[in-house]
């Protein structure tokens, strides 16, 4: 197989310096000025790469989403039982968001912005939502399956309450700066799933 190709240093320069300002000042905000001033390149490397502003954002959530995913499997990979490969990426989540560089989730900002706006930016972010919590959802059905299968609740529908807990304490982070808030409320959903699964 052959490997994928090395993205030149150039790319990266402007997609590193994006993200990094619209983490901290939004999408809207960040204009290709300010990207090729923080990346330290021209306006025309810019355009040599990316047709708009918007080119460079598609290419910037893929990126996330694939290293985010990349580091939760990485986290989970080597687990046998699905109940702890959930445990698993909710310590992964939690060691992230303590990371004192780390700014939140590119994907659930930019999606509460642009949701409106740009719908093929917004299609890329409910994608990636999408695609984490079928994982995560089929770990969960997996559990259930193996725990406690005669118990009545939706394990498929946990897959979403995560994603909503987990974004809404990057939310929360946001806000107030609290980076404690995703490591509170990942406990109490980790309590809530002892209660459902039984352990």
């Amino acid at each position: 197989m052959q490997a994928p190709a090395a993205v030149p240093a150039t790319q990266t320069k402007l997609l590193d310096a994006a993200e990094e300002l619209m983490l901290t000042r939004g999408y809207g905000a960040t204009s290709v000025d300010a990207i090729c001033a923080a990346a330290g390149v021209t306006k025309g490397s810019f355009f040599h790469y990316f047709a708009q502003k918007e080119d460079l954002g598609k290419v910037l959530l893929k990126r996330f989403a694939e290293r985010q995913g990349a580091r939760f499997m990485a986290a989970a990979e080597t687990i046998e039982d699905p109940l702890e490969r959930v445990h698993a990426i909710m310590d992964c989540g939690v060691a992230s968001m303590q990371a004192p560089e780390s700014k939140g989730c590119l994907v659930g900002a930019l999606a509460q912005e642009i949701w409106d706006t740009h719908p093929e930016l917004r299609e890329l972010c409910h994608g990636t939502f999408t695609q984490f919590t079928a994982l995560l959802s089929a770990d969960l059905v997996a559990a259930k399956a193996r725990h406690c299968p005669d118990a009545a609740f939706d394990a498929a529908g946990l897959g979403d309450y995560f994603l909503s807990v987990a974004q809404g304490s990057m939310l929360l982070f946001r806000a107030g700066g609290e980076r404690a808030a995703m490591a509170r409320n990942l406990t109490h959903f980790r309590d809530y799933l002892r209660l459902l699964y039984g352990r």
